[in-house]
């Protein structure tokens, strides 16, 4: 198993969007992703159980990863939570 902790910098925390893109992600690998939140361990396989998490910018969580592909997922998967700070804010309509 190999963890990494993550700083959500996402001005609007992690909402339906990109937590879709990401369980995809998830999804592409064989190995078990969970993620330790101020919540709890939650299921990175699951949009409804992460979404739950109710996680805001500013929080930092731990990816852990579990399986035959664990050290190739685990920077990926990082890189993408980190990466999501870096989109371009919408204004309101």
């Amino acid at each position: 198993m190999v963890s990494q902790n993550v700083v959500i910098t996402c001005p609007s925390g992690l909402h339906a969007r990109p937590l879709a893109k990401f369980v995809q992600l998830v999804k592409s690998f064989k190995s078990e992703v969970s993620m330790m939140t101020p919540k709890g361990e939650v299921s990175c396989r699951s949009i409804v159980a992460l979404l739950s998490a109710a996680i805001k910018q500013g929080a930092e969580v731990e990816l852990k990863v579990n399986g035959p592909d664990e050290l190739d997922a685990l920077p990926r998967l990082a890189s993408f939570l980190e990466s999501l700070g870096d989109e371009p804010v919408e204004a309101p309509a």
